[in-house]
């Protein structure tokens, strides 16, 4: 193995880390992002900043996970996703007022049930070392 083919091996390596390490956080700000919701209704209204503070530091992970998807060789499956989770968070802003409010509300379970998908798949990618059969969406 050459000295560019070790280089390139080791920017894949950190990149696959990053990548797991995005999706993994990514999933924590979600969860923050219900739990300041579900404070700021029944607890305190002036959560409310906070929880479009966080929103503002979280909205851009999956655009870093798809880069380093690409980079590092993550299954298309799992990169298309993180490309679709960034559609879908940005998605939210539009609503955040009227009648869809209440898909607002609902649709953070969606986000949440997405991004535990990738971060699991991040998991078995990156810490088990194991293969991911798009066909039979399965690892083994």
């Amino acid at each position: 193995m050459n000295k560019r083919e070790k280089v390139m091996t080791k920017i894949q390596k950190y990149s696959k880390i990053l990548f797991f390490l995005l999706s993994w956080i990514l999933l924590l700000g979600i969860v923050t992002q219900v739990a300041l919701a579900g404070l700021a209704v029944f607890v305190d209204g002036g959560l409310w900043q906070k929880h479009r503070a966080i929103m503002n530091v979280i909205e851009f992970i999956p655009s870093f996970m798809f880069i380093f998807g690409l980079v590092g060789g993550i299954p298309k499956f799992y990169n298309a996703v993180s490309f679709v989770l960034f559609f879908f968070i940005n998605f939210q802003y539009y609503t955040t007022s009227g009648w869809l409010g209440a898909i607002h509300s609902a649709f953070a379970l969606v986000l949440f049930m997405i991004s535990l998908l990738v971060a699991w798949g991040s998991y078995q990618i990156v810490v088990k070392n194991k293969k991911f059969d798009t066909d039979n969406m399965r690892f083994h």
